[in-house]
């Protein structure tokens, strides 16, 4: 039974990964057309830095998470499940802030040093800083759900992320076009704010539409061992680390 709840869940995110490259496929094409080639280079060259914030803050997480939560769920121990949840969720909502702030004030310093040749992307890295702090706190809801082999939930959220984010670029991007090319790559890279946005909304139904499922396996459960706000740290970032560097790659290359 569980072999085939996994064999479900893997083909539930193999489908809702191919969806959302449909998506993107889609958005690439029509964004071309739009804003031609010299739009396009404004808003790639701001991309890669938001994704490279991704992945130094976030990119880990949810195989992290999935991986210590099944662990406490094959042992009946949801209590701790839960309290991994919690944890993971203070974290990254500090990293995600963080590492928003980070981009927030990076921006500036990439295009005066010359490290992003051109000025007029500055615009599109301002607008990406929100969309760090929502991928964070993304990252442990889908990693919790995982971790109990519910993969519904995060792959609707997954394929209503790219809609709305595709919907919000191409709207955007046609809007602010008669206001230049700066300000149709900075409203094209904007999307990724409301498309996370919209996945966090998605997965916060699903999480309580399941609470109260989860908080009657907590008050029937055996008490174990808690393990401490600082264990469980330590864990989460130890088991990202190696997803979080080999993402690293993805943005650099």
């Amino acid at each position: 039974m569980g072999k085939d709840k996994f064999l479900k869940g893997a083909l539930v995110l193999t489908i809702a990964g191919l969806l959302v490259k449909v998506l993107g496929s889609v958005n690439r094409i029509l964004l071309s057309r739009m804003l031609g080639g010299e739009g396009i280079g404004l808003y790639q060259m701001a991309y890669p830095v938001y994704l490279l914030m991704l992945s130094i803050c976030s990119a880990g997480v949810p195989v992290a998470v999935s991986i210590i939560v099944a662990e406490k769920v094959a042992k009946e121990d949801y209590a701790g499940a839960h309290r991994i949840f919690k944890v993971t969720m203070r974290l990254m909502g500090a990293f995600g802030l963080l590492f928003a702030l980070t981009l927030y004030g990076l921006a500036g310093v990439l295009v005066q040093s010359g490290i992003i040749r051109d000025p007029r992307v500055y615009p599109a890295l301002l607008v990406l800083t929100p969309a760090v702090f929502f991928s964070s706190i993304l990252a442990s809801f889908r990693g919790y759900f995982q971790g109990y082999q519910m993969m519904v939930p995060p792959a609707v959220s997954q394929i209503l992320e790219q809609f709305v984010r595709v919907m919000t670029m191409i709207l955007l991007a046609w809007w602010m076009l008669p206001y230049g090319l700066t300000w149709a790559a900075a409203g094209a890279a904007f999307g990724a704010v409301p498309g996370g946005l919209t996945g966090l909304i998605v997965l916060t139904f699903f999480y309580r539409k399941a609470a109260r499922q989860w908080q009657e396996k907590i008050k029937t459960q055996v008490r174990q061992a808690a393990e401490s706000t600082r264990q469980i740290a330590k864990r989460l970032i130890l088991l990202a680390i190696p997803s979080s560097c080999a993402n690293l790659l993805i943005p650099v290359t």
